[in-house]
């Protein structure tokens, strides 16, 4: 992403690392929770877990969230450069102590306020007996997951700010493994509070995973509670915005989940499942560009080199829509199989496959937009500016709103007019996002960028309806659940050359001047 081939090549090999890391994570992910669907099915049991898991992680992301590393990766970064790497990590310290305090409040808070949370966020659930009290019994164990997921965000900003990406992004290889072994080993022999308490130990080990890395860069944490740091100052100028903007994913959930929680038994749980599959395929490609540029963005923005950061920024984005609008268009297309492939076994039935594929077909209109927003809220962040994304994203959570009562309530979409409203959403975000950093920092989003960008999202038409065409034509072969991931393999393989190949024709400047880097001896 930097301006020679050779730099480009690292930064390419860079991304791929962690692109294949996060994509071993995302998918040892799945395998949780295809474990979970198989064992739970799409019902009572499956919503009471699936919620006690969303709301926990729902609570961090709107009381720090985002705003962690989006206001300690650029602070940290310029206290480096401007008084050393010592005032850095007092810094650290200062920023460790007062975030993992307001966490442990918030998790006290959750545990306290179980119940009531569950009745506010779910009102459907009071119709079935036991399910808000299960449902705030788990959450109970689950809310001090919130103070170690604290502890391990600023861990991996730490270790960004130094260059090492590689062990942040295995941390999650090593949850879902935890979670994996425990589901293998102990399935539901004890029950729904067993899982529970494996996910608790699965995100404590996120933190500890990082300790012997942080220490070979000399990190020693020692308390200082020192709200008045001039660091602590400077984040806390930028923290608020940042982390209204951080809002809109974990409050288009509770939109979703209010909303799903009066469609009957499993609407929850279907959203949960398609949403979980939708941000492993743009996760995986999104996170890796935005953690490698981030920690690049700030320092580029504390150097004041203006047009290194909007090459680097449009660049990114250019790689987001050329690899997500491929993805999409497949998921459009595939979305049933793909769900049938992943979940359906044992408890998760072909009713159950009918109303997740709907979600995901739906959701999946929105990956370009959520990837654009992931990249473009990081590079408001680097440059100081949190109120932009915040008002964005405002009103992005309102346009969710509005979306899911027409789409559910006056258009009777169900469950597909959730995911519907939450990829509108995400679309309606980035196109107000590109118009503004473009304000911000012309030449971040050139006219030759948008060609581009209208090109690829062309592309992507003739790409799906190929990728449908193909799978039909080979129904022959069965459908089994190998025949199935078979006739996959056999649509997505031509829709993909036909994708690249209509880009490089279509003369896509990125796709060609990727290949002459990768070409070039």
């Amino acid at each position: 992403m930097n301006e020679t081939p050779q730099n480009g090549k690292k930064a390419a090999k860079t991304i791929g690392l962690m692109a294949v890391i996060i994509l071993l994570a995302k998918f040892m992910g799945l395998l949780r929770e295809t474990m979970v669907a198989n064992l739970y099915g799409q019902g009572t049991a499956s919503d009471i877990l699936n919620t006690a898991t969303q709301i926990p992680l729902l609570f961090f992301d709107m009381v720090l969230g985002v705003a962690i590393l989006s206001t300690f990766v650029p602070v940290f970064n310029r206290r480096m450069q401007q008084e050393g790497e010592v005032s850095a990590l007092e810094f650290a310290d200062c920023f460790m102590t007062v975030v993992v305090s307001i966490a442990m409040a918030a998790a006290l808070l959750g545990i306290l306020l179980a119940e009531p949370l569950v009745r506010l966020m779910t009102p459907g659930y009071a119709a079935i007996p036991g399910k808000v009290e299960t449902t705030a019994a788990l959450l109970r164990i689950l809310f001090p997951s919130i103070a170690f997921t604290a502890a391990a965000y600023i861990s991996v900003g730490i270790l960004q700010s130094y260059g090492e990406f590689t062990i942040p992004s295995l941390i999650s290889v090593v949850s879902n493994g935890v979670m994996i072994l425990y589901l293998a080993v102990f399935g539901n022999r004890l029950g729904l509070f067993g899982v529970a308490v494996s996910m608790l130990a699965a995100w404590m080990l996120q933190l500890f995973v990082q300790l012997p890395w942080l220490k070979k860069f000399g990190y020693h944490f020692h308390v200082r509670f020192r709200p008045t740091d001039p660091g602590m100052k400077e984040a806390a100028g930028i923290a608020l915005p940042v982390l209204i903007s951080s809002w809109v994913q974990p409050l288009c959930n509770v939109i979703n989940m209010s909303f799903g929680s009066s469609l009957g038994d499993g609407a929850v749980s279907a959203l949960n499942w398609a949403n979980k599959i939708y941000i492993i395929m743009v996760g995986v490609f999104a996170y890796a560009v935005t953690n490698f540029i981030f920690p690049k963005l700030s320092r580029l923005s504390g150097e004041d080199q203006n047009d290194s950061f909007a090459k680097m920024t449009q660049q990114s984005l250019g790689w987001i829509f050329l690899i997500i609008t491929l993805i999409s268009a497949l998921f459009l297309a595939l979305s049933q199989p793909i769900i049938r492939v992943v979940f359906e076994r044992g408890a998760f039935t072909a009713e159950s496959t009918a109303i997740t594929a709907t979600a995901l077909f739906y959701y999946s209109i929105g990956m370009v937009g959520y990837a654009v927003c992931e990249v473009l809220n990081k590079s408001f962040y680097a440059i100081g500016d949190g109120k932009t994304p915040m008002l964005v994203s405002l009103f992005g959570i309102a346009a969710n709103f509005a979306g899911a009562f027409v789409f559910v309530r006056l258009f009777a979409m169900q469950v597909g007019g959730l995911a519907l409203a939450s990829a509108v959403s995400s679309l309606i975000m980035a196109v107000l996002l590109m118009v503004m950093i473009q304000r911000r920092r012309r030449g971040t989003i050139s006219r030759g960028f948008v060609k581009d960008a209208v090109k690829m999202l062309f592309c992507g038409l003739p790409t799906a309806y190929l990728a449908h065409t193909v799978y039909a034509a080979v129904s022959g072969l069965g459908t089994g659940m190998v025949m199935t991931l078979l006739r996959l393999c056999l649509a997505a393989l031509p829709a993909a050359v036909l994708y690249l190949g209509l880009c490089y024709l279509l003369r896509v400047n990125l796709l060609r001047s990727g290949l002459k880097i990768f070409l070039r001896k």
